[in-house]
């Protein structure tokens, strides 16, 4: 390429590039953006190394955090229960076993609070039964719930995100994030029903097919939904032939966590030839004398945040807040674990008059917290003794978790780590940031009350911090 046509290439591109004079300024014009016409934003950004203000908008102000909850929940958690805190799921037979291998009493499951249990753990558990020489179980099948307070769902969760897996059931008793997920596949032929199968494989989740397989070439309108209160899931509208297998799916939440655990085990205790005499468990408490058949241990709580801040996992955050009044307070409960969160929070310097706490997940619309408040929090845990940790866990831009295909192919990819929040007109991102020159920086954004699209509010916090990489 001649070199005159290069350096024209390159001066074109230089003027195309947006001239950045004042960070404030510029900052300031980005959130003019007409999306957020009548909205509120909290914002502040410190220097990590000598906590000087970048930029500050509505810091002190109380907005909803969304998802950001988390950060305050996973701080909490990791501060008082540390990195190498476990849960813990026991499985226990009270009664004897006969010469036939009938267990003359019960079968008793006691939660732990363990949000992280799968069907393959289920599994686990019916060999173990199988091993202590049981073929059937004559008395009953129940569970033990009670390290947590029963109660199912936060205060104020909306109630039309019921059916969906992001709004779990609570109990100390949790299996496959207690969810199940449908998956759809068209028929063999135009008018049939279309062909579904379920995960984990279970009759707990009864289906309602009232979908029809469509012409080759048609759009999907498939719908995936539950009703209300009760385990029965509704799949509608109609997938064209030509449609990839399980190219519908949609994870639904289950009600009765602890009963869907038991029922899974009775069913994999039966492909084990294991028979029970009864179908459905009951609530009971582990009885004095009862003999430990198998004990199920959690990967370490360092392993288990990237599983609840990368994928934004609620039902880890609310098993944790209530873990966390469990072990501290011996009670189980939101209340309890709020205690908890405030006592730490306070001692991380956080201004408890511009904080409200309801829940762990960031489901709630009644928590609140200003963006100081998030700041201090980051700049906390960046000094904390598991400071990497907590870092670690958060999701990467452009590479992983909520923040995968957020700032791709820009100078933020693989510079910042956050935690993203979203509710409906609610948008919030939090976390820490290095800009070109190595600086770090902790930034807070809490977007409450546009009219505008989320995708564009996004889009609004991704060139902030697209300028904040380039540096004063």
């Amino acid at each position: 390429m001649p070199k005159r046509l290069t350096a024209c290439l390159l001066w074109l591109w230089l003027i195309a590039l947006p001239v950045f004079a004042d960070l404030k300024a510029d900052i300031d014009k980005l959130l003019q953006n007409p999306a957020l016409a009548h909205s509120i934003t909290g914002m502040l950004v410190v220097s990590l190394k000598d906590g000087r203000t970048l930029y500050e908008r509505n810091a002190d102000l109380m907005l909803i955090p969304a998802s950001n909850q988390k950060l305050l929940t996973s701080a909490t958690a990791l501060h008082r229960l540390g990195a190498d805190f476990r849960f813990v799921t026991r499985l226990w037979m009270n009664g004897e076993i006969d010469a036939q291998g009938v267990l003359r009493g019960d079968l008793i499951l006691q939660g732990g609070g363990d949000p992280t249990v799968l069907l393959k753990d289920i599994e686990a558990m019916a060999e173990a039964v199988e091993k202590a020489g049981i073929r059937r179980v004559e008395g009953y099948l129940l569970y033990d719930e009670s390290l947590f307070d029963g109660i199912r769902r936060g205060w104020d969760w909306a109630w039309d995100d019921e059916p969906y897996y992001y709004s779990p059931c609570l109990s100390s008793i949790c299996v496959e994030r207690n969810a199940v997920t449908v998956f759809v596949s068209p028929g063999e032929k135009v008018g049939e029903p279309p062909r579904i199968r379920l995960f984990p494989p279970t009759d707990y989740l009864l289906v309602r097919n009232e979908a029809t397989t469509s012409p080759a070439g048609t759009p999907s309108t498939i719908t995936i939904t539950r009703e209300h209160a009760r385990n029965i899931a509704i799949v509608r509208g109609q997938i064209p032939l030509d449609a990839r297998p399980d190219s519908a799916r949609q994870a639904l939440s289950v009600e009765e966590p602890p009963r869907y655990a038991m029922w899974l085990l009775r069913e994999a205790m039966e492909k084990r030839g294991i028979t029970t005499r009864y179908r459905t468990a009951l609530p009971d408490r582990v009885p004095e004398g009862a003999r430990l058949l198998y004990t199920h241990t959690s990967p370490p709580l360092g392993e288990i945040l990237p599983l609840l801040n990368k994928p934004s996992d609620n039902l880890i955050a609310e098993c944790l807040m209530r873990t966390l009044g469990a072990v501290v307070y011996r009670e189980g409960s939101a209340a309890a674990g709020e205690r908890v969160m405030l006592e730490f929070l306070k001692e991380a310097g956080l201004d408890l008059s511009a904080l409200n706490i309801v829940d762990g997940s960031g489901l709630s619309r009644r928590n609140q917290v200003s963006a100081r408040n998030l700041v201090t929090l980051l700049r906390y845990m960046a000094s904390h003794p598991q400071a990497k940790v907590f870092r670690d866990s958060l999701p990467i831009a452009g590479v992983d978790g909520t923040l995968r295909s957020r700032m791709v192919n820009t100078p933020a990819q693989g510079k910042v780590r956050a935690k993203t929040g979203s509710l409906d007109r609610v948008s919030t991102l939090s976390g820490y940031l290095t800009t070109q020159t190595g600086e770090e920086l902790v930034f807070a954004i809490l977007m409450n009350n546009y009219n505008g699209s989320a995708a564009v509010a996004r889009s609004v916090q991704d060139a902030i911090l697209n300028r904040l990489v380039q540096g004063e």
